[in-house]
């Protein structure tokens, strides 16, 4: 069974390295994929990886254009299935083990669209019996994606361009009748947003709590497009887009409270509801900051 991988970058630093080395003798070639405007210092380490094909146009295109290239590249080089990953994480060894032993045992394979894992911000290496479980979404970093189903599924949504690709793919294979799976023993090493210790107005600034936060840019994409995929599923799938709205509104509620820049989210909220209104998605066309 041929395997790739690919990993999409944005400015990387040193540890993209160790974090490929994590998972790069578990497939077969490896896409990177770098989303800079401007060239990075790792291109040479990168390409003396003899797994990896290097590509960089000096554009940020957005998530979902790089993996419709990487998957689309993939199948046309006569690949099965594809890991997609983060820059960020990285697989313990013990865990990635596991993990592919779980996906090459499980059964009928042909009718999962993906497996992925759990996601954690510590290691965790004490390993179960595969714990297989039907879900409705899998996080893009650690997902195997079955690429023989990919056409069917249509890809990855543009114009999303980041934030809720990922949900998005899988809960259309779920309407196409395909199961998502994730293996619930298994944790990739992963951080969701960047940590604060920081008080709030909510504890009248007595308590400080560890949060995890996005900045006012990132709140813009999840705003947007969770208006985006409440028109998208309104018809088909009420469900999804009613929880897609209070998870991405829960999101921004904690990052409004202990993100520290209330007001800049505020004014990036404005600007997704009105290019939403005006059709303007993909990459953001005016930055506020």
């Amino acid at each position: 069974m041929k395997i790739a991988a690919v990993v999409i970058l944005y400015q990387p630093d040193d540890t993209v390295i160790d974090n490929i080395k994590s998972y790069y003798n578990y497939v077969d070639k490896i896409f990177a994929i770098d989303n800079s405007e401007k060239d990075s210092s790792l291109r040479e380490s990168l390409r003396d990886l003899s797994k990896i094909e290097f590509f960089q146009d000096f554009e940020n295109k957005g998530i979902a254009n790089r993996l419709n290239f990487a998957c689309n590249l993939a199948i046309d080089q006569h690949f099965e299935w594809i890991m997609t990953m983060d820059q960020d994480s990285n697989f313990h060894e013990d865990v990635i083990s596991s993990y592919y032993r779980c996906f090459h045992q499980y059964p009928h394979k042909e009718k999962v669209a993906a497996f992925g894992t759990k996601h954690s911000r510590k290691v965790k290496t004490k390993l179960l019996e595969c714990e297989p479980l039907q879900v409705e979404d899998l996080m893009t970093s650690g997902t195997l994606l079955n690429l023989s189903l990919f056409g069917e599924i249509k890809g990855f949504d543009e114009a999303l361009f980041i934030d809720y690709v990922d949900n998005d793919y899988c809960i259309r294979s779920v309407m196409a009748g395909y199961s998502v799976i994730k293996f619930n023993n298994i944790s990739i090493l992963h951080q969701l947003g960047n940590p604060v210790y920081r008080s709030s107005i909510k504890t009248l600034f007595l308590v400080k709590k560890r949060k995890f936060i996005h900045s006012p840019l990132r709140c813009y994409y999840m705003y947007r497009n969770m208006l985006y995929l409440e028109q998208k599923y309104k018809e088909t799938n009420r469900k999804f887009a009613k929880e897609t709205r209070m998870h991405i509104k829960a999101r921004i509620k904690v990052c409004m409270l202990y993100g520290g820049e209330f007001f800049k989210i505020l004014k990036y909220i404005k600007l997704a509801k009105a290019d939403f209104k005006n059709n303007r998605m993909g990459k953001i066309q005016h930055k506020l900051y």
